[in-house]
């Protein structure tokens, strides 16, 4: 995957996240159909740019927008 691609998919769950609130990984590739390598490379990019912030809740880590 190229480096155009990743920060794609980071405006991708960006855009997701902004318009559906608090998710997790798999509610995310579910919804934008997307693989979790490529999801997890997207939320890598948003976290190094503050924009996102993870927490677990029970067995899941959610991922919310920062605003």
């Amino acid at each position: 995957m190229i480096k155009d691609q990743i920060g794609t998919n980071a405006g991708r769950i960006w855009h997701f996240l902004n318009e559906n609130g608090e998710s997790n990984i798999s509610e995310i590739k579910k919804a934008l159909s997307m693989k979790g390598s490529e999801v997890r490379m997207a939320l890598g990019w948003l976290a190094r740019e503050n924009k996102v912030f993870f927490f677990a809740d029970e067995d899941h880590l959610r991922v919310i927008l920062l605003e």
